[in-house]
């Protein structure tokens, strides 16, 4: 099962699908080989569901024409809608643009996201179908371990380092496509870092009350429409599920992060402005020619 990406996530493998889609934040995006990755997303996919539960070889094929059929239809479907959305974002940058218009953005993407795990649902929910006993226990294993190893790698961190890492994270993300940031940029992002808490502690609890609806779904795998009900919801509409406090963090974040790139926009330079502007538009026309190669 694809799991939603913790908030601690970087460029890897694991979530580039994500960053692809997340194109009003693409900063993790920059670099990453996009035009070598894209290829093969559905075979990093197919690594990672293995990597949570041991398929037979009937399962492990049926897995591969799935994940195969997703890139397809991402491919043929929603590339050209990222290219134009990337280039619509490039001109914002260079014209300068208000805080209606980043929210706007930031909501956009997740359209974008939702999109495509209500594209690929029916898949994962036939492939869960035909999971055993042990399959299902392995998998709310794994997925347990995962999330406490974040949680433990999280937690081992003091609040300096923690703040530190996000800083420089933004820092670099930006800076691949303004070039070095001024002095004044540098102590927004600071300021932004400081007085950002973490959600770690609502995004675990979270995640406890997803992987339990999950649970009680695979425990009614063979009952049909209810079953694909349910998995529709869990792998498609997560934030149905969410609770309170993850979802008052969630947009917490959402309007801080807003406010970081509004202040940000407001202080680029004319160079950082048309270096920023035209990063996207060269990623637009990489994402374009991605749908056209095929």
């Amino acid at each position: 099962m694809p799991r939603p990406v913790r908030p601690d996530d970087r460029c890897s493998p694991r979530v580039l699908l994500r960053w692809l889609i997340v194109c009003g934040l693409l900063l993790g995006l920059a670099g990453c080989g996009l035009g070598l990755v894209y290829p093969r997303l559905d075979t990093v996919v197919a690594f990672y569901v293995k990597d949570l539960v041991t398929l037979d070889k009937a399962q492990s094929a049926a897995l591969k024409r799935t994940l195969a059929h997703n890139l397809e239809w991402h491919r043929r479907s929603e590339l050209d809608r990222y290219a134009e959305f990337l280039r619509d974002v490039a001109g914002a940058v260079e014209a300068g643009a208000g805080r209606d218009a980043w929210l706007a953005a930031s909501q956009r993407t997740e359209e974008y996201w939702r999109d495509i795990f209500e594209q690929s649902a029916p898949g994962y929910t036939a492939l869960a179908a035909t999971f055993t006993d042990g399959q299902v226990a392995e998998l709310l294993t794994n997925l347990e371990r995962e999330d406490e190893d974040a949680w433990r790698e999280f937690s081992e961190d003091s609040p300096q380092e923690r703040q530190a890492r996000r800083e420089k994270s933004v820092r670099r993300a930006l800076e691949r496509f303004t070039g070095p940031l001024t002095s004044l940029q540098r102590a927004i992002i600071h300021e932004h870092t400081a007085r950002s808490p973490s959600f770690m502690s609502e995004w675990r609890e979270n995640r406890r009350v997803w992987r339990a609806k999950l649970a009680e779904a695979l425990a009614r795998r063979h009952s049909g429409p209810d079953f694909e009900a349910r998995m529709f919801v869990l792998i498609a509409r997560p934030d149905d599920l969410w609770t309170p406090g993850y979802r008052a963090a969630l947009e917490r974040r959402r309007e801080s992060l807003v406010d970081l790139v509004v202040a940000l926009e407001a202080t680029l330079t004319p160079q950082q402005r048309a270096a920023a502007s035209r990063q996207l538009l060269v990623l637009a026309d990489e994402v374009e020619g991605i749908g056209k190669r095929g």
